[in-house]
């Protein structure tokens, strides 16, 4: 029998890792597993959002704070929609987002991820592929990608 006592799940604040949360806090209270919520400051795309190329470009340190309030705000939350009798931590990391969340994973014993299978990406998820599909294919565990 697979058992299941740590489940990651990465948020972006979109309405598809709300889901995933849902589904990871189901999860978690039938198996009596802990929840890691996962938020990843992807510096990388507001400078591209921004038209600035990645190197050399100065990031201001307020917009640097306002993105890791936002960041915890988004955790906060997500810890909050959680059923009380999971037991749950939050984590913020900086990079890309599909990197941290299979490194992430592997370095804290995590045994299952779910994720949604879109969140806030822009166009260039439909070229370079999207972070669920990434995830999927790299992660040391397994994947639950919801809708």
């Amino acid at each position: 029998m697979l058992a299941v006592s740590n489940i990651l799940v990465p948020v972006d604040g979109s309405e598809n890792s709300r889901r995933a949360l849902a589904y990871a806090g189901y999860l978690a209270g039938v198996c009596q597993a802990s929840v890691g919520i996962l938020h990843v400051v992807n510096l990388a795309a507001v400078i591209s959002s921004a038209g600035q190329s990645n190197m050399g470009v100065y990031i201001p340190d307020r917009v640097f704070e306002n993105l890791q309030e936002a960041g915890q705000l988004m955790i906060d939350e997500a810890l909050n929609q959680l059923p009380p009798a999971v037991q749950a931590q939050g984590f913020m990391k900086i990079g890309a987002p599909p990197e941290i969340i299979v490194t992430f994973c592997a370095a804290n014993g995590y045994d299952l991820i779910v994720m949604g299978r879109r969140g806030l990406g822009t166009i260039k998820e439909l070229v370079l592929g999207s972070v669920s599909s990434y995830v999927l294919h790299r992660a040391s565990c397994p994947v639950m990608v919801t809708k």
